[in-house]
Parts: C-alpha cells; sequence; structure tokens
C-alpha cells in the first residue's frame, strides 16, 4: 500500500511540473474608501447548465460597518436580465465577483432573504485579499493520507444539494404589543446568539444593526449567507444525525440535485472569476461540501464564496469544481442555483468569516473510511467509501455519521434490531498500528445511534492526545444487522462450591432467559482475589455494557481518573467489556478498607503466591469475562464464604 502512496504522489508531482497552468493575474482593486452610494458596475457568475459566465448590473446603496474587528460590507441593489431569470440574488451565487470600470471591488456574500432577494451585500476585496497572507501551518501534510483519492468510473449516484435556510433572530416577528425594535452595534451573528442566549429578554426580539458608515445610516437585518450546502447519500435519519453532530448544519435546507459531474481527481484545472466552485470535508460514496463563486484567480490561488464555509479557520478541505444544473426561483425568495460538486482540483487552507481561500494543485491530508454493512435477515451486503479531510475535530463526528449512514441506508428499520459492530482504527498510539474494538446493541427504536457512540469516543480519544498530534490512517467499519431481539437476561448464579480460599478459582453456573427462547446455561470462571478476607465475598455478574458497582460513584455514574495517563485512557477504552459478555465483579462491600487492612491484605496474597509457586502450582487468575450469543440486560448477585489461610 505504500508503493501506491508514493506512486500517487510522483504521479501528482510530476504533473504539475510538466504541465503547468497559464496564470491568471489579480486585478486592479478598487479600494473600500473610494466607493460612494450610487456608483455602478457588474458582477459575473453562472445560472444553468451551459456553463457560461453571464453579468448583472450591481448599484451601491452604501457602505456599512458595525465598529471596530467587524466585517465591512458594501450594500447594493442588482438589476438585469440574469437576476430577473433567477427572480434575484439566490444561494450558490455567494463569490460572484463585482466589479466597477474594471477594478475589483468585493464578491457577493449575502441578501436579504425572504425580504428582498435584489438587495445585496458585499464582501470588499481587501479584506478577502488578507487571507492569502495568513499562516497556513496545516499545509504541512503527509501525502499517502491521500491515497484513495481516485476517480470511479462506476460512480452515477446523484448528489444532494443543500442550501442555507437559516432564520435570523431579526427576521422574526416582535410581539403585537411590542412595535419597538432592538439595535445592535459590533455584535456579528455568533456573539449576538450568545448575547441573546445569555439575556433571555432578548429571545424573539426583533433585533436589527444600526450602521454608522456613509449613507447607509438606516437600520439592515443581518443577511442571509448565499452559499449552497451539499449532501450526497445520506437519508433522513442520518442526515438528522450529521446535523445534531455537526452544529454549523442546523437550521440548513437540505436538498437533492442530479450527479452531472464526474467525481474524482483533476490535476491541472483552471478556475476564472465567476466560475462555480465547490468546497467538501466528506467525498466519495457520501459527500458533505458547499458551492459557490470564485472571487478571484491569482496564479494557483483562489478567493471564493465572500463569507465562511463553516468559520472553522486554517483548514484541510476538498476544493472541487462544480457544474451548474440550474437556478430556481423560490416563492418567497428562498431561491437556489443547483450545481453538482465534481473533481477534487485543490486544497482549501482557509475558511474565515471574509471568505474561502486555496491553492489548485495540493491536496489536503484525509482518512479513508471504509463500511461494510451486511444484512443477515434479507442476505444482502454493501460496501461503502470515502475519504474525510483531515480535522481532528470533525473526524470523529463525521466517521461516526458515514458509519450510521449506511447503516441506515441499508436496512428498512433501525428499530427493533441487533448490529455487530467492529471497527479497527488504523493509527499510531496503539502496538501494532491498529486500534481495534467489537461490541454488539440492541434498541427498540434507533439501534444504529447507540452502535456508532463506540467508535466516536474512540476516535476523539485518539484525536485528543495532549502531547502530539496523533496519525489516523485510515478507519474500517463491518456491521451486521437482523431484527431478531438477541438480549438475556440473568436469572441465577449458582456456585459450584461456596467455601472457597484465596487465589482459588471457582466456576459460577449462570442461567440465561434469551428473549421468547429456552434457558440456557454459561459456565463463568472467577478466580478469588489474594487479598479476600475471611467471611462473606459479595460478588455480582453483570453484562459488559452495564456500569461495574466498583466504578460507579453514589450517583451511579462512573467517574473519570483525570490522573490517568493517555496511554492508560487508551488501555481502557482496548479492555472495555462489550454488551454480550457476562462480567464478573466484587460487590461493594460498604465501607472502604483501612490502611491495616489493606496492607494485611497484601502480606497473604505475598504468602499464598510464594507458597503456590513453591507447590509448583504459580498464581494465575482467570479472566472472568465469557462472551456468550445475547446482549446481557440485568445484574444479579451471588456471595461465597471465604475460608481463613
Amino acid at each position: 500500500m505504500q508503493r501506491l502512496f508514493t506512486k500517487l504522489f510522483l504521479i501528482i508531482l510530476t504533473a504539475i511540473l510538466i504541465a503547468p497552468r497559464p496564470a491568471l493575474a489579480m486585478p486592479e482593486i478598487f479600494p473600500f474608501d473610494q466607493l460612494k452610494s450610487g456608483m455602478t458596475g457588474k458582477a459575473y457568475t453562472v445560472i444553468d447548465s451551459s456553463g457560461k459566465i453571464e453579468n448583472f448590473d450591481v448599484q451601491i446603496v452604501g457602505l456599512t460597518s458595525e465598529g471596530k474587528g467587524s466585517k465591512r460590507l458594501i450594500m447594493a441593489k442588482v438589476t438585469g436580465d440574469v437576476v430577473k431569470r433567477t427572480g434575484g440574488i439566490v444561494q450558490g451565487m455567494s463569490g460572484s465577483p463585482f466589479y466597477i470600470d474594471g477594478k475589483l471591488v468585493g464578491a457577493l456574500a449575502s441578501t436579504l432573504k425572504d425580504m428582498d432577494t435584489f438587495t445585496v451585500f458585499i464582501t470588499p476585496i481587501e479584506d478577502m485579499l488578507e487571507l492569502w497572507k495568513l499562516p497556513d501551518p496545516k499545509a504541512q501534510v503527509n501525502y499517502f493520507r491521500a491515497a484513495n483519492v481516485q476517480k470511479k468510473d462506476d460512480e452515477t449516484k446523484p448528489a444532494d444539494v443543500a442550501e442555507e435556510n437559516k432564520t435570523s433572530a431579526d427576521e422574526k416577528s416582535a410581539p403585537a404589543e411590542k412595535v419597538n425594535a432592538f439595535y445592535l452595534n459590533g455584535f456579528d451573528t455568533n456573539s449576538t446568539k450568545f448575547l441573546q442566549r445569555e439575556l433571555q429578554t432578548l429571545n424573539g426580539k426583533n433585533l436589527q444593526t444600526f450602521q454608522k458608515k456613509d449613507d447607509a445610516t438606516k437600520s439592515v437585518p443581518e443577511a442571509e449567507k448565499v452559499s449552497a450546502f451539499y449532501l450526497n447519500g445520506f437519508d433522513t435519519n442520518s442526515t438528522k444525525f450529521l446535523q445534531r453532530e455537526l452544529q454549523t448544519l442546523n437550521g440548513k435546507n437540505l436538498q437533492t440535485s442530479p450527479k452531472i459531474i464526474e467525481r474524482g481527481i483533476e490535476l491541472n484545472a483552471t478556475l476564472e472569476p465567476g466560475s462555480p466552485l465547490g468546497v467538501a470535508i466528506v467525498y466519495g460514496d457520501f459527500l458533505l461540501g458547499a458551492t459557490g463563486t470564485v472571487t478571484a484567480v491569482e496564479g494557483k490561488k483562489i478567493l471564493a464564496f465572500g463569507h465562511s464555509f463553516m468559520h472553522t479557520g486554517n483548514v484541510n478541505y476538498f476544493m472541487t469544481d462544480a457544474a451548474v444544473i440550474g437556478s430556481v426561483t423560490g416563492l418567497t425568495g428562498n431561491g437556489v442555483k443547483l450545481a453538482d460538486v465534481g473533481r477534487i482540483i485543490g486544497r482549501i487552507n482557509q475558511d474565515r468569516e471574509s471568505g474561502i481561500a486555496g491553492v489548485l494543485g495540493t491536496f489536503p491530508a484525509v482518512v479513508p473510511v471504509t463500511v461494510n454493512v451486511k444484512d443477515t435477515t434479507l442476505d444482502k451486503q454493501e460496501n461503502f467509501n470515502v475519504i474525510i479531510a483531515y480535522n481532528e475535530n470533525l473526524i470523529p463526528k463525521l466517521s461516526a455519521s458515514v458509519a450510521y449512514a449506511a447503516l441506515s441506508k441499508m436496512a428498512d428499520s433501525l428499530a427493533e434490531s441487533t448490529v455487530d459492530f467492529e471497527f479497527s482504527i488504523k493509527t499510531n498510539v496503539v502496538d501494532g498500528g491498529k486500534f481495534v474494538r467489537k461490541n454488539i446493541f440492541y434498541n427498540s427504536t434507533d439501534v444504529g445511534q447507540v452502535a456508532v457512540v463506540e467508535l466516536m469516543q474512540a476516535l476523539n480519544l485518539i484525536c485528543s492526545n495532549a502531547k502530539e498530534e496523533s496519525n489516523i490512517f485510515g478507519v474500517d467499519v463491518n456491521i451486521s444487522f437482523d431484527t431478531e431481539r438477541r438480549t438475556a437476561s440473568i436469572i441465577s448464579i449458582k456456585p459450584e462450591k461456596k467455601n472457597v480460599k484465596p487465589g482459588e478459582t471457582v466456576n459460577l453456573v449462570v442461567e440465561l432467559q434469551p428473549y421468547r427462547k429456552p434457558v440456557e446455561k454459561v459456565i463463568v470462571p472467577y478466580t478469588v482475589p489474594l487479598t479476600s478476607s475471611p467471611g462473606f465475598l459479595s460478588l455480582e455478574i453483570h453484562g459488559g455494557g452495564l456500569v461495574p458497582v466498583n466504578q460507579a460513584s453514589s450517583s451511579g455514574v462512573i467517574t473519570a481518573d483525570s490522573n490517568q495517563s493517555y496511554d492508560d485512557k487508551i488501555k481502557k477504552i482496548l479492555n472495555a467489556s462489550r454488551n454480550n459478555q457476562l462480567v464478573v465483579e466484587v460487590g461493594s462491600s460498604g465501607s472502604a478498607k483501612t490502611d491495616k487492612e489493606i496492607r494485611k491484605g497484601i502480606a497473604q496474597a505475598k504468602r499464598i503466591q510464594e507458597r503456590m509457586k513453591k507447590d509448583g502450582k504459580p498464581f494465575k487468575k482467570a479472566d472472568s469475562k465469557v462472551d456468550t450469543n445475547y446482549i446481557i440486560d440485568n445484574v444479579m448477585r451471588t456471595t461465597l464464604n471465604v475460608e481463613k489461610v
């Protein structure tokens, strides 16, 4: 496999060296402080499947500024045949470059959705150019992580289109008896939401921004960004799961469009201002991304959107080309430019408030994720493959979302189902390079959401290494499911002998009552601790998924050991009991041992070990975990009588 990684990198490098693209130069820019109300110019974008870049008229209304550290915007009106055909500015036009006398002014970024789609807000190009100057530490990538980015000739699945449909606070109606509006200045979208959350009296109020610059001194409601989000492969359930895990998707209007452009890699792509552009973080059988418009190109560097994609700073995202299918006019201004995310053509490295920036011909680090799903009831099986742009904050959520989506697509219903779930994470944090975990899950409503939790937890742990960044080279998930309820309850426990000695192993005969099946017996060996005091020893037998008594606080919640090392945390989750295991634990004694009792127990353990070693029978502790075919759903207790030694 390493040869494949190296070969791919050499192909990419050679193609770039022997086939250089013609470099585009930045046009002259029109400074923000020289703009005046009434100035007119042209904006450029693609609105239909012809791929032709068309223009429409733009007239400046005024300049807006919300104070120090805030984003500057240019408020304008749009006219012309192009915007008449689209019904105004629609989703997917963000980034469309606006020129006055051939000088680049900025990028269309947002509009007054549901109010006036012919009024637009433009991000000044001066603010966007700052993105090219920002540090890019994530450019230092391992190219072999991109090995699975290969064209799929047989890929014919439709892509899902998603457009933003976020309703800002100021678009809400104020209560009828209160007609005053609250004015904010200096607060951006995120800080306004924070303020509303902390100051409950502002919830539901009509919040407007008071502009202070030039002649745009009237209040202007917060504008709606006009980029379009895309999902591909996610069904309704997995889309909801993804939205819940990825909060930035909440409130977005997710739509579907037919696939019209091939996937894969394009090494020598060219772009020009006004061209459609895609950005993605999941690519393959499932896709999550957005489309917008290119604002500026200089050599291999691009600027686009005029606003953020997910507002995550320095990033490793896929830059793709895109093809426009057509534009749809919404009845209430919810228009969208339907487009399809296409081939990977570069890397998006900045995702900021003023726009996105990237570099053509370079590629992000990726995590390949493979999910194999088998429906044992219907005897069908499917394999799903994606690559996820390397981002430690997103890898756990996106990998779990992909696994859940694959299971959800294969199952007619995830209710009343049992799932065998196994994953293998290729990483440098464990010996042997693989973090392997398997378990069985049952749920009466949606077993998929339960089954993927451990995968998310494991990836979160791997990505939380405080000493250094942990490498994740791939994730393989194997899932099999059926509609049979494979649960069982413990109905009795009978030790083969009641009187035992410290260090002795005794078999516990456990009777299980499977759901609507005959009773079964399971033998669980248990080794009496060497430190056990004479008298009754309380034991608890439970399923591996239940909270062990000696790990629970008084509230019943497992308390995390903050002093545990990273390696110990990894070992703990690797060795954690499984839901289908019978596990024996020493029960709570009701009172903690004194120091004297602890020292006495340790001395006793040493004497017994020395005696057993002398007799040629060294102490060996039995593994008090036994696999069953069922998810154990209860706890039962028994006692042993420990004799004096």
